[in-house]
């Protein structure tokens, strides 16, 4: 927004790549996660938003929104196949210490601050991203299993 210093959005990807590395990282090195029935409401994401962006933000997550019947067959899926899933994404993603070095090597951006975002922003952006994307990602594995609140700190 016009309150925050520009940067391209290359440099923000950068940055958020490696806050995703991270956090894929400590949730597959941890057991299956077990995911809650989601509870929030349309009113949470009106007053997280706004009145513009909030109705449309809860549409567009409509089909991830995990119910407890929901929450409860990607458990039983989960269960079943952590192992494979963390073999498939381990061997297919570099470690999170590989891509800070590359972007290091290339003077690219690799904290918040780099890009003048205050830590805080930046946190509160990564506990509320999964709210404007419609397909579940890792953010929503780590905030339905209760885990990202915890995790923000250590990886953002």
């Amino acid at each position: 927004a016009g309150d925050r210093p520009f940067s391209f959005h290359g440099e923000q990807i950068g940055v958020t790549t490696l806050t995703m590395a991270r956090l894929q990282e400590r949730m597959l090195a941890g057991p299956a996660p077990v995911l809650a029935a989601d509870c929030a409401s349309e009113a949470d994401f009106v007053a997280h938003f706004g009145a513009d962006l909030g109705p449309s933000c809860w549409k567009g997550s409509a089909q991830k929104r995990l119910t407890p019947d929901k929450a409860a067959a990607l458990n039983g899926r989960i269960a079943a196949s952590w192992d494979s899933v963390r073999a498939r994404i381990s061997a297919a993603t570099l470690p999170s210490a590989v891509l800070e070095r590359v972007l290091a090597q290339a003077g690219a951006p690799r904290i918040p601050e780099d890009l003048g975002w205050s830590r805080d922003f930046y946190r509160q952006a990564v506990r509320h991203a999964r709210k404007i994307r419609n397909r579940y990602t890792f953010l929503d594995l780590a905030g339905d299993s209760g885990a990202l609140e915890a995790l923000v700190p250590r990886i953002a």
